[in-house]
């Protein structure tokens, strides 16, 4: 161990416990490293033998250097993940990236993908505690990008989300192993559904494979698990799952609004009220002023039947942010709800306007005309273009346009929507349509049975 103090040595490390913090290993690899590769640290003068201490930059350095990271990882270095291995086969790939240092391989150390599963080589490192876990990337020009990509998703235009996607992608492809950047990038891509212009099939896709990947990286990372279950919920239909890695989620950081925020999102959509409730008032307090819990906890007020009020909250919030798709699309629902379908097709173009989506502004343009032509039968363009979509597979269930039906009074085909649902084993969780449809067709036998077949069982978790 150099007894040396280079001239700008940067930040102190103090014992094997910290140093092992840093490389995320534990301390009798370190202490390996120290003894037999020649690991930077360095004894204090006239302390105890296990008074040691090291330089964050000399330890950067030193796993930067290929005959030392090499020698030092050959008996627990992992299969490089795609990301790397890409960078290596390509000469033209920034140096740093094709000899990774070791502070990126660690977290992947004992993870490989067999046959779609994961299985455990060898003997599992713990994973990173929360005390534990960067907040940024070691390079600063890394971490300068991905602080960038999460205020570009934290404000919600398309150009901007598109912007938090390419630059979460970079950071990934410079630190393969930092785990935020991969749950960064999968809660871009679920916000794109949104506010940019992709389909449900990729964006979804997409997300669960970086949640998928962050978890990989760290299973104790709230923002993966949240991810995991909204994809859960919105997209496989799974409640008891969802409910689960949300709970996760606020388990591992109580103190993240987002995590309180999507998780009353979904409470809401199963008609758990008082339960949202609760979820809403904890993101707001940690969070106060965010214009999307604003919009969405309005919104919630719909789904626990109290349309006057939601009406009066979102169109107040679409006065003082009326390029919202949000708002809009919110606005649309409870127009519907009451069988106007006037006012739904004006905030529905409003809310494709603010996307700026081609095919839902030419869906709106359909529909304006239907509208034009016969507002009693303009819902069935909403209808032919979800039947269009489940097709293409770019829509799970027939929820929605059997809402459509019902409000506008069209047992048709809300009839035939409900039984293809049911036939197929559909699975319909919003608690507010299933409710709204039953009370419109309250005597109506076979409109009940097939609620009921497409109905959830209950939770039987906790909330």
């Amino acid at each position: 161990m150099d007894g040396s103090i280079p001239e700008d040595p940067g930040k102190r490390i103090d014992g094997w416990k910290a140093i092992a913090a840093y490389f995320r290993r534990d301390r009798s690899t370190v202490m390996r490293w120290a003894r037999d590769h020649r690991l930077p640290v360095r004894r204090m003068p006239g302390g105890k033998q296990g008074s040691v201490f090291a330089f964050e930059r000399e330890l950067a350095a030193w796993s930067l250097t290929p005959d030392r990271t090499d020698a030092a990882d050959t008996s627990e270095a992992p299969a490089p993940d795609s990301t790397a291995a890409n960078a290596a086969a390509d000469p033209a790939a920034p140096a740093r990236l094709r000899r990774r240092p070791l502070a990126w391989i660690m977290p992947v150390a004992l993870l490989g993908a067999v046959a779609g599963g994961a299985f455990w080589l060898g003997r599992p490192e713990p994973a990173p505690a929360a005390g534990m876990r960067p907040d940024l990337p070691a390079d600063p020009a890394v971490a300068a990008d991905y602080m960038t990509a999460r205020d570009d998703w934290a404000r919600r235009t398309p150009r901007d989300i598109a912007q938090a996607i390419a630059l979460y992608r970079s950071v990934i492809r410079r630190d393969p192993g930092f785990a935020p950047a991969h749950a960064g990038l999968a809660e871009a891509w679920l916000v794109y559904r949104e506010y940019g212009e992709t389909d449900d099939p990729t964006a979804y896709a997409a997300a669960r494979k970086a949640a998928e990947q962050a978890v990989r990286l760290d299973p104790n990372l709230p923002a993966a698990h949240r991810a995991l279950g909204f994809i859960t919920y919105w997209w496989a239909t799974d409640a008891p799952t969802a409910v689960a890695e949300f709970k996760r989620a606020i388990s591992l950081d109580d103190r993240d609004a987002q995590n309180h925020f999507w998780y009353a999102n979904v409470l809401a959509d199963l008609g758990e009220h008082a339960a949202a409730q609760r979820e809403y008032s904890r993101a707001r307090l940690l969070s106060p002023g965010s214009q999307i819990i604003e919009a969405e906890y309005a919104c919630s007020k719909w789904q626990a039947g109290d349309d006057r009020l939601a009406m009066r909250q979102l169109s107040d919030l679409a006065r003082r942010y009326p390029g919202d798709a949000t708002i809009h699309n919110c606005l649309a629902w409870v127009y519907i709800s009451g069988g106007d379908i006037v006012s739904f097709a004006r905030e529905y173009r409003l809310a494709a306007l603010a996307r700026r989506e081609p095919g839902l502004l030419h869906l709106t343009e359909r529909l304006d005309a239907a509208v034009r032509a016969d507002p009693a039968t303009a819902h069935r363009v909403l209808i032919a273009d979800a039947r269009a979509k489940i097709a293409r597979g770019s829509m799970r269930i027939r929820e929605t346009p059997a809402f459509f039906a019902s409000t506008m009074g069209d047992r048709d085909e809300l009839v035939a929507l409900l039984t293809e649902a049911s036939n197929l084993g559909e699975t319909w969780l919003s608690a507010s349509v299933r409710r709204r449809i039953g009370a419109r067709w309250k005597d109506d036998p076979t409109i009940q049975r097939l609620v009921r077949d497409i109905s959830p069982p209950p939770l039987t978790a906790p909330l």
